[in-house]
């Protein structure tokens, strides 16, 4: 989930102006999908354990829409991804800068990446090891091709892979999206994306499936979350017009409570609206995330100060390892067909421990294993006046190492 300081604060053009907050809202989102994963035996329309959680409780409601924490996640890397070139501390212009960019988000997502699907396979297979199926995910993984296959979208294995599939896909078309913006502006980029994507999402759920329903990889895949990514870009734009304009950003932080609104009333539409509406609920929700994300980064409320905090931040650095390891971990801890809601409450707590334990080894020597500084990763480095923790090239996303300003 993007996911991008070797720690993980993105820095701007100041030292004093750090944005914590991106990595504060990555602990959010990870939070938020752990606890979908958690309780959908109990939350969704069709439960393991019907009665054993109120859905109509609070908890239930919370739960059952974590899953838009990946939806945050795509908004908050394109944000990331854009932020040095918004900024031309680098550009595309020639050959040598498609082959740096490549590598260097290669360098980023795929050691990790690799190392869950080969570990995942090993052992969580649901085919046989070295049957035609077996090697037909295998394959599917390895390429990353699995997300353009109904069937494969989400891989046996580690259901969850599919979104870095996602990831990493937006990062080869990042790119060309550079290029259209430099011909068509940042505006009509997002407007035709939206308008293809949703196009995508509608042909995806007309298109039947046998046992799935929709089309996977036109609904989730890159074809119809591409603008997810783009309105990140969108409030990178913004952001960083806002930073030399004391208006531009006292307008941006209001709009705070109508961004809200507007991811209440997506999840709201998603559940109650009419057919057309509720399937085109993700283009609200990220329209209401990318407006709070920017009125939050402009200082509204002094909202900031919650996501940089020091714990939601550090968890928001190692959410990439986090999201790898989460579900192969809860499938041997807290089995999702077997477990009742007692057993799921009385093992979260060793469950999250070993989670975080396995994630933070992951993200110090897999992640960032060519890292020296492991107190900058976690923050616990002393800032000093011209340093800022984190500023050697992540910014916890499952994105670019050094996507930050001042890289």
């Amino acid at each position: 989930m993007s996911l991008q300081s070797p720690g993980s604060t993105i820095i701007a053009d100041s030292p004093a102006q750090k944005i914590g907050a991106v990595n504060g809202f990555r602990g959010l989102a990870i939070m938020m999908v752990i606890l979908f994963h958690l309780l959908v035996p109990f939350t969704s329309s069709a439960p393991a354990f019907p009665g054993e959680l109120d859905p109509n409780g609070f908890l239930a409601i919370v739960a059952k829409h974590g899953f838009l924490g990946v939806n945050i996640f795509f908004v908050l890397s394109g944000f990331v991804l854009y932020l040095p070139y918004r900024t031309k501390k680098r550009t595309i212009d020639r050959l040598a800068d498609f082959t740096h960019f490549y590598w260097h988000r290669a360098v980023r997502l795929l050691p990790l990446y690799y190392t869950v699907v080969l570990v995942t396979v090993a052992l969580h297979a649901k085919s046989p090891a070295g049957s035609h199926a077996w090697y037909l995910e295998l394959g599917g993984l390895l390429s990353t091709l699995f997300i353009f296959v109904p069937h494969g979208f989400m891989p046996p294995s580690n259901p969850v892979l599919w979104s870095v599939g996602v990831e990493i896909w937006f990062s080869l078309l990042f790119p060309l999206l550079i290029l259209l913006i430099a011909r068509i502006g940042l505006g009509w980029l997002l407007l035709s994306s939206v308008v293809i994507c949703s196009a995508f999402v509608v042909a995806g759920h007309l298109i039947a499936v046998d046992r799935i329903g929709m089309f996977r990889p036109f609904v989730g895949g890159i074809f119809g979350s591409c603008y997810q990514f783009i309105f990140g870009m969108l409030a990178c734009d913004l952001y960083v017009k806002s930073r030399d304009s004391v208006s531009a950003r006292r307008f941006q932080s209001r709009g705070l409570l109508p961004g809200l609104l507007l991811m209440i009333a997506a999840i709201y539409l998603k559940d109650n609206g009419p057919w057309a509406v509720s399937i085109l609920y993700a283009t609200i929700f990220c329209a209401g995330f990318s407006m709070l994300l920017l009125a939050v980064l402009c200082g509204a409320w002094s909202a900031n100060r919650l996501f940089e905090a020091w714990p939601v931040q550090v968890v928001g650095c190692m959410c990439y390892s986090i999201y790898a390891w989460h579900s192969a971990i809860m499938v041997e801890m807290i089995p999702p067909d077997t477990s009742s809601l007692k057993d799921t409450l009385r093992l979260s707590l060793p469950y999250l421990t070993i989670v975080i334990a396995l994630s933070a080894l992951s993200y110090r020597y897999i992640e960032f294993g060519h890292q020296r500084d492991w107190r900058a990763l976690f923050l616990l480095r002393n800032t000093k006046s011209n340093e800022v923790p984190g500023n050697q090239g992540f910014i916890g996303d499952h994105a670019d190492s050094k996507a930050s300003a001042s890289s």
